[in-house]
């Protein structure tokens, strides 16, 4: 869902949280939106849309349960420090939470925010947050006439319709005039663009056209006129394309593996197996293209999982070609120095829970990918599977990841289902035996800092969650972690992650060191590199 969406009804506004401690980490505005940039959009669905109630906070007699997460989020930050210098962003939308970022980054060093921008755009790859980043600085008192627009577009503008979704935004939120550094810049850009650029974005089904932005900036030029003449089409430029006017055959496909990307080699793959396409015309270019490809690593292993159920000749080869795409692309993610830990929810209800956005894939199985990718790239990573009990692996470097998760899932098997007991044995066990961890990153369905885990509460009586009606009889991992960090490491760094919350779009809370977020991905990863470097 992004900012300039199809012209339909707009999904519901995601969770929100209400403000919890004062003490605040970050002093930098711009490392703080890099923070927040980095955390609220890693891997997971934009929340921008045209609903006018993304950008108001709820009130709090509409929010079921806000009076127990205001007593979660004063709790966590008493107890472990809190880390974002925004007032009240608990009570904040994702949309909300960014945009007040941006504010105080653009009042703080204007030509700074816009520099970030064009890293979260060319670096991280990151499609809205940075044309948001340009829109308001457009209109910012200390942008305005400077020509910084125009020296940061070009690296903050890049795929074509990025220009629609900043016209999306500025018509949202400011309507018009719009200001003539944005309107400059777009005309720049869409006249740079070639006839196939601009034909494969023209945004037809969306609010906003690419049209409507040439009409507005009146942009010139043979691919321009094209376009506004209707001329330009994509008939034989893509694999969509030829398989529709020449058939879905052999000889089709393997025309159309010379225009396919990284990633549309990768969702055909079932496809140029089933039509016994040569393979040395696409598992080479497979390969070779998945360097830059931008694939989340989740996306090799469900194309895995589906080429496992195609029985046909040379599924090996493209397994193996697979999983040699996965290694690449884990090449293009940060290390984590010391030892790791990555803890997976296989409970019951990890064991039961899809996420849709990964096909079939179970919660469970989610959870026990990321921690063999989470292991893969730190210098000693560990996966724990828990459920009742736990079950350390050491994750290894020289051997299959896809191997080493389907390990963890048949572990997560026999681990027991009823309770999270797990996460309780593996804190006591570190805290007791002084086991160091510089990181600790757990996946878990349930939000593991809110009280969400439950285990044999007569081991831990002094562990209990006290939540705001009392004493309850789940696990207080932020007494855990406030015991480990005084008793053994006190510079651990601790991700509690929800991943079962992908689509729900849950807005990330920031402590000392302590970070309680919602989906997976690789950019999960780059944002706990990233904080493990903030002082």
């Amino acid at each position: 869902m992004g900012i300039n969406q199809k012209r339909v009804a707009n999904p519901a506004v995601g969770h929100q949280n209400h403000m919890g401690g004062t003490s605040y980490g970050i002093k930098n505005p711009i490392t703080q939106l890099r923070v927040v940039a980095g955390s609220c959009f890693f891997g997971q669905k934009m929340f921008y849309n045209e609903d006018k109630g993304t950008h108001e906070k709820i009130r709090a007699s509409e929010n079921r349960g806000v009076r127990e997460l205001s007593y979660v989020h004063k709790y966590l930050g008493e107890s472990l420090g809190e880390c974002i210098r925004i007032p009240g962003h608990h009570l904040m939308t994702p949309t909300a939470l960014v945009e007040a970022a941006i504010k105080e980054a653009l009042d703080y060093d204007p030509e700074a925010t816009l520099a970030e921008a064009a890293r979260l755009r060319t670096e991280d790859g990151m499609r809205d947050t940075p044309q948001v980043i340009m829109v308001m600085a457009a209109h910012h008192e200390k942008v305005r006439g400077t020509g910084m627009i125009k020296k940061y577009a070009g690296q903050i503008l890049s795929r074509t319709d990025d220009v629609t979704t900043q016209l999306a935004y500025q018509l949202m939120v400011y309507g018009r005039p719009i200001p003539n550094a944005l309107k400059k810049a777009w005309k720049t850009f869409i006249e740079g663009r070639t006839a196939t650029q601009l034909a494969k974005y023209r945004m037809e089904s969306r609010q906003h056209k690419l049209v409507d932005v040439v009409n507005l900036v009146r942009a010139k030029g043979e691919a321009v006129d094209s376009l506004m003449r209707g001329e330009l089409t994509l008939d034989g430029e893509t694999w969509e394309s030829l398989i529709s006017s020449k058939g879905s055959n052999k000889e089709t496909w393997s025309e159309a593996v010379g225009v396919m990307g990284h990633m549309a080699l990768l969702r055909n793959i079932r496809n140029l197996l089933k039509f016994d396409v040569p393979q040395d015309l696409y598992l080479e270019k497979l390969v070779r293209t998945a360097k830059g490809g931008k694939q989340l690593p989740f996306r090799y292993y469900t194309a895995y999982q589906a080429l496992e159920e195609v029985g046909a000749h040379g599924k090996g080869r493209a397994l193996d070609a697979i999983e040699e795409c996965l290694m690449v692309s884990l090449d293009e993610m940060p290390r984590f120095n010391g030892r790791v830990m990555s803890l997976c929810d296989n409970s019951g209800s990890a064991q039961g829970g899809e996420v849709s956005e990964m096909g079939s894939m179970m919660v469970s199985q989610i959870g026990n990918l990321s921690a063999v990718i989470t292991g893969m790239v730190s210098d000693d990573g560990y996966a724990g599977v828990f459920g009742d009990d736990l079950k350390i692996v050491p994750i290894r470097k020289k051997a299959s990841v896809f191997d080493q998760t389907k390990q963890l899932d048949n572990i997560g098997l026999g681990i027991g289902h009823g309770t999270e007991h797990g996460i309780w044995t593996f804190f006591d066990n570190a805290i007791k035996t002084k086991e160091h961890w510089d990181h600790i990153f757990v996946y878990s369905d349930m939000q593991a800092g809110h009280g969400g885990l439950y285990g044999d509460e007569s081991q831990y009586r002094d562990y209990r969650w006290n939540g705001n009606g009392g004493m309850t009889n789940y696990i207080d991992v932020a007494k855990l972690i406030k015991e480990y960090r005084k008793k053994v490491n006190k510079d651990v760094h601790v991700y509690l992650v929800q991943i079962a919350g992908y689509p729900d779009t849950l807005v990330p809370e920031y402590y000392d060191k302590t970070y309680v977020l919602g989906g997976w991905g690789s950019g999960l990863l780059k944002f706990a590199h990233h904080m493990s470097s903030v002082k």
